[in-house]
């Protein structure tokens, strides 16, 4: 991997990171503000793309990132990001086989799932909410929301290669 390609995922992350906090809460529904995370799908595909390593260090940068910009629990998107990003690889084929990215959607909807655990988990520590209540009302629903964008993104990566244009 050369310099170009890492700076070219930096800048398409903070773009995403810019648009998550300004925008995506037009789209927000219920009373609970549940949003897609569009930072959340480029972390998951480049620990897909490129490894535990890379996966890990862009989820914890856009975590942190986001931490600082949106003023919450500071460290805590860090550590759901960087775990998002670490489990993907696992999944990853060979770069030569053809339905590489057939089960992409899956792999989404299950990191945004133990990510959206993790953070929900922690930041409603101590709440009178039990943890079924906020299983069922913000983990489920933001991973259901995640992945139909997730989803999206899966058919534009397999349309325009975006492997190639990022790597």
């Amino acid at each position: 991997m050369d310099i170009t390609s890492y700076l070219k995922s930096a800048l398409i992350l903070l773009v995403l990171i810019v648009i998550q906090l300004t925008f995506l809460s037009i789209i927000s529904i219920s009373k609970y503000n549940i949003t897609p995370d569009l930072v959340i799908i480029m972390v998951i595909y480049i620990g897909y793309t490129r490894g535990h390593i890379a996966g890990m260090v862009s989820g914890f940068f856009a975590g942190l990132m986001l931490d600082i910009l949106s003023g919450s629990f500071f460290g805590l998107a860090a550590l759901s990001y960087s775990v998002a990003g670490f489990i993907p690889s696992y999944f990853s084929k060979p770069s030569g086989d053809k339905s590489k990215r057939s089960s992409m959607i899956g792999i989404i909807f299950l990191c945004t799932l133990v990510a959206y655990s993790i953070f929900f988990g922690v930041y409603f520590q101590g709440s009178s909410i039990s943890f079924i209540d906020i299983f069922l009302r913000y983990v489920i629903t933001t991973t259901f929301y995640t992945s139909v964008f997730g989803f999206i993104f899966t058919l534009i990566s397999n349309r325009f290669d975006l492997s190639r244009s990022i790597n």
